[in-house]
């Protein structure tokens, strides 16, 4: 009786595996495909599934400059830091030698391996960016019409690896607009991109001006980025491969990559510099203090917490938490609790 039992709980575990891994968990990483050749042995192909996971993790979360330090990392350091691991039988019967790994790297040994190594690290998420791509050619200024840059800035086979983070938003074509900057086309750079974008009542917005030159493209970015006003300026070797849409491809790919760096720059916690904060929740049913905490457990960004003070109405309680405290806020809304600040004390409650 007791191996039926525990047979099911086998089947039960098998049939749920999808739910054991948190797309909120930014230590999670999933669709990594191993192709099995024959002979090799299953250990071989978790190590290429862990090395893979733990490459696309540091593409993903670290700046371009700290990855090359991370990437050096062993293969037994790795797979120390793996808490758990899926695998899952490709369907498709043309690959049926190929398997999807989807995997969990341990939160804390992940903090101490950056902390080690004085990395810090992006807590990024998806977010919407209004764009308004500019194209100058030939002294001559594209906006809608004949500009490659709108018309295939989201085109999904451009956007494969190169839109993680950002979902782009194209303005709509406005003879406002059109009219504004034709009046500017002199002083784009000085172009105060509020004025043209912040009505999509989106909060990140840019402007984008591509000036085709004959070895270089020069690109310049205007906006606002997660509450912060961004300028940017850089240049792209020109490849005149005589394939003008093949060119521009590779100038949006190269593009995307640097905002998605400026997205990442702005999300960094900087795991050696801990902060601390006194909460007080509000109890009004009997399971409250108990779902708050599982929230709790379940923010990545909070390393620690205990109950200071218990009573029939509220608690206190005493959180250990890497980055910023928006961030934070922002987690706990979307997990159904509201974080305020009232008269300088921290107090939750759940929606």
């Amino acid at each position: 009786m007791n191996k039926i039992i525990f047979c099911l709980l086998i089947i039960v575990f098998f049939f749920k595996t999808g739910n054991v891994f948190s797309e909120r968990n930014i230590f999670y990483v999933d669709n990594i495909i191993v192709e099995r050749k024959d002979s090799q042995k299953k250990e071989k192909l978790l190590n290429t599934a862990f090395q893979e996971g733990f490459k696309k993790l540091i593409k993903r979360i670290l700046l371009k400059k700290d990855q090359k330090t991370a990437l050096q990392t062993s293969i037994t350091e790795v797979k120390e830091m793996v808490s758990s691991y899926q695998i899952l039988v490709s369907e498709d019967k043309n690959n049926s030698n190929d398997f999807k790994v989807n995997l969990t790297f341990d939160r804390e040994r992940m903090n101490y391996f950056f902390y080690s190594k004085g990395i810090s690290y992006a807590d990024v998420s998806k977010t919407s960016l209004v764009l308004f791509p500019v194209l100058v050619e030939n002294n001559e200024l594209y906006l809608f019409s004949n500009n490659y840059f709108f018309k295939n800035w989201n085109v999904k086979e451009n956007d494969k690896n190169n839109n993680e983070f950002v979902n782009y938003i194209l303005p709509v074509e406005s003879l406002e607009d059109i009219q504004f900057i034709e009046t500017n086309k002199e002083k784009l750079e000085s172009i105060d991109s509020k004025e043209i974008l912040s009505n999509y009542d989106i909060e990140n917005y840019m402007f984008l001006v591509i000036k085709v030159l004959e070895e270089k493209i020069d690109v310049f970015l205007k906006g606002t980025f997660s509450d912060n006003n961004i300028v940017k300026n850089f240049s792209i070797l020109n490849p005149n491969t005589n394939d003008r849409d093949k060119d521009f491809e590779s100038i949006i790919k190269k593009i995307k990559t640097e905002i998605n760096e400026i997205w990442k720059s702005q999300n960094l916690i900087d795991n050696r510099i801990p902060s601390f904060l006194t909460l007080t929740a509000d109890i009004k049913k009997q399971n409250d203090l108990l779902k708050i905490q599982m929230v709790l457990k379940d923010i990545e960004l909070i390393e620690n917490f205990y109950v200071l003070e218990l009573s029939e109405n509220y608690a206190k309680i005493r959180i250990k938490y890497l980055g910023k405290i928006d961030k934070i806020k922002d987690k706990f809304y979307k997990r159904g609790i509201k974080l305020d600040n009232i008269d300088n004390k921290w107090l939750v409650s759940l929606l």
